[in-house]
C-alpha cells in the first residue's frame, strides 16, 4: 500500500533545474528545485524531511519499474517495507519511539529516486528573486 503525500505542481520534465539534494543539521534533508511560477518568476520549491534516521538515493540506471510507478514526480509514504522493518530491529531496545517513521520516495525525471525513512516532512515554496 502506498499514500501520495505531495505531488509535483508541474510536470517532472518541467524543473528548471536537476533537484538538489542538502544534509541539514538536526536530523533534516532538503531537496530542493526551481519551477517556472505562473507569473513566469522562478519559485523554489523545498521539501524538508524531519527526523530522519536514514537514507538513499538509487540513479536512472539502477531505478526499478516499482520506483517510477510508485513515485516518479510525488512524494508517496511506502507501508511496510524491507528496509523500514530492518531499521525497526534496531529500535526494539531503544527508548527513542519508532512507531512513527515512514518510509518516504519520490523519483525525478531521469532519477534519482530519494528515499527517507523519517517521521515527517513539510513543503516550503518562494519566488526567487533573480536580479
Amino acid at each position: 500500500m502506498i499514500d501520495e503525500f505531495w505531488k509535483l505542481p508541474v510536470a517532472a520534465t518541467a524543473l528548471l533545474a536537476d533537484p538538489t539534494f542538502v544534509i541539514l543539521p538536526m536530523r533534516q534533508c532538503e531537496i530542493f528545485f526551481c519551477i517556472e511560477g505562473s507569473d513566469g518568476a522562478p519559485v523554489k520549491i523545498s521539501l524538508i524531511f524531519d527526523g530522519v534516521e536514514a537514507f538513499r538515493c538509487t540513479y536512472l540506471t539502477s531505478c526499478s519499474a516499482e520506483m517510477f510507478s510508485s513515485a516518479y514526480g510525488k512524494l508517496v509514504s511506502l507501508k511496510v517495507t524491507p528496509w523500514l522493518i530492518e531499521l525497526l530491529k534496531t529500535h526494539e531496545n531503544s527508548k527513542r519511539p519508532s512507531k512513527d517513521f515512514k518510509h518516504m520516495m519520490i523519483c525525478f525525471d531521469d532519477g534519482p529516486c530519494y528515499e527517507f525513512i523519517c517521521l515527517s516532512f513539510s513543503v516550503n515554496e518562494e519566488v526567487k528573486d533573480i536580479k
